[in-house]
């Protein structure tokens, strides 16, 4: 049976809350991730269809016995990998209530088209971005970035973009971006049918930052070459280091050259609030577009992402389709129209309730505090002999090698002791290339971790490191 009374669903939804509770309990005591075991991966791969229904009860305690204890890793405070948050537990009850709503946030007169639209103009605020712009959630950075693409690609286009495709458009658009930047760019281009052989990655500074005098240069050339520049795709965070380009000088660029000026600011954008980055986002506002991901730094569940674009009628423009049945319950412009999904969930209600009860000041602490437990970290690696400080970004990015005295080769050992590091679960984090060679990559976006769970993270590199070397 489908439905459920109310005091059945209480009851089941009590047993739900108490598994949380104990998993909120065990957060800073549990491995921060375990392997699946084989034959539970296959069970869950290849079970047959079930032919006849199972109680709901059962099924509950199933999720607690089966997948509860396999999880990503990202609620602990010892995670350090990816770009990935722990949530709010207020959080886990929007997206509860959210779903029990079920509301379609396609538009009309109801709740959640208010709420989003509400949601957008504080993340506007947050952002320092202009309060005419128009914005949509998204499902994340990718899809944030692609929606931005798409509004560049059609107001660059010279014909009609959205009718006739590239078909007349003459030569090749072209869109830049660092060595740096985010891989979703790329796929961006492939999907909206630039390509990525016209994907230009200018080389970086120093500081990993995109070097403005070579994106000079390439344009010419690619001007030269009868080729059309049409947009400057910049990082606010890349996800290697948390460099953060130079965007004032960008912008001028863009102006200079009448290209399209985006920025993705998926992980790093929201470092906008912290006290340390005072002065490097100069220039964000005179971006034509940004995505931004309020399941990172903002601390909500996956999948909460945002596009917003200075113009929001070119946003309407390249998507919006009005079937004959939206033509009416309309207060305000659907934002399906801004966006490609019709049918949209309403992400927005997480994010109304937990920007409300952090608040911008505790915000502001949040994530100022994250990147001082990144330079903490830094400061650790500095003051050790066995290992070497690689890149320190501004944000809250480490990147470093356990490399003792007198080995040779410390990218292959990282290389192999970071396996070991994943698969006992005390700590987990990931690696990465920088300057072609591997290096470890701790990230912090993590309101549970304290200065106790580096020292951790430091020792069992160590231990691990030392096992590596001892087996040869």
């Amino acid at each position: 049976m489908i439905d459920m009374t109310p005091e059945e669903f209480r009851h089941l939804g009590y047993r739900a809350i108490d598994l949380l509770a104990e998993r909120l309990g065990d957060i800073r005591t549990a491995a921060v991730r375990q392997p699946v075991p084989p034959a539970q991966r296959d069970q869950w791969m290849h079970a047959p269809l079930p032919e006849t229904g199972t109680d709901a009860a059962a099924l509950v305690q199933r999720v607690a016995d089966e997948v509860l204890p396999y999880p990503m890793g990202n609620s602990s405070p010892r995670f350090f990998a990816l770009v990935n948050s722990p949530s709010a537990p207020l959080a886990w009850l929007a997206d509860l209530l959210a779903a029990a709503h079920n509301a379609s946030v396609a538009g009309g007169d109801h709740a959640a088209t208010y709420i989003e639209h509400g949601v957008l103009n504080w993340l506007k605020a947050m952002m320092g971005y202009p309060a005419e712009s128009m914005g949509l959630l998204a499902s994340g950075g990718s899809v944030a970035n692609l929606i931005a693409l798409a509004a560049m690609r059609n107001v660059k286009a010279r014909g009609d973009m959205r009718a006739h495709g590239f078909l007349g458009e003459g030569p090749p658009m072209v869109v830049y971006t660092s060595t740096q930047g985010h891989t979703c760019l790329q796929k961006a281009v492939e999907i909206l049918g630039i390509g990525s052989a016209f994907l230009r990655k200018i080389p970086t500074d120093a500081d990993y930052r995109m070097d403005v005098a070579a994106l000079r240069a390439q344009i010419a050339a690619d001007r030269a070459a009868n080729l059309r520049p049409v947009c400057v795709a910049a990082s606010a965070g890349t996800v290697n280091s948390g460099a953060i380009d130079p965007f004032e000088a960008l912008a001028d660029v863009c102006a200079q050259e009448d290209l399209w000026f985006h920025i993705d600011g998926a992980y790093g954008g929201f470092g906008i609030l912290a006290e340390q980055t005072q002065g490097l986002y100069k220039g964000l506002e005179r971006a034509d577009s940004l995505a931004i991901d309020p399941h990172k730094w903002l601390y909500v569940p996956i999948e909460c992402g945002c596009v917003l674009v200075r113009d929001g009628q070119a946003l309407r423009d390249t998507f919006s389709v009005l079937p004959p049945y939206l033509r009416d319950d309309r207060a305000l412009p659907w934002l399906s129209e801004f966006g490609p999904q019709q049918t949209r969930g309403f992400k927005a209600l997480k994010l109304w309730l937990v920007i409300q009860q952090i608040g911008m000041q505790g915000y502001r602490a949040l994530i100022s505090r994250d990147i001082a437990l990144a330079r903490a970290l830094q400061a650790k690696i500095r003051a050790r002999a066995d290992f070497e400080l690689v890149a320190a970004g501004p944000l809250s990015i480490t990147c470093f090698r356990y490399a003792p005295p007198g080995v040779a080769d410390a990218p292959a050992l990282n290389k192999r002791l970071l396996e070991s590091v994943q698969a006992e679960g005390q700590a987990f984090l990931t690696g990465t290339e920088l300057d072609g060679a591997y290096v470890l990559r701790a990230c912090i976006v993590n309101f549970r971790t304290t200065e106790a769970d580096l020292d951790t993270l430091l020792d069992v590199i160590v231990q691990a490191g030392q096992r590596a070397l001892a087996a040869g």
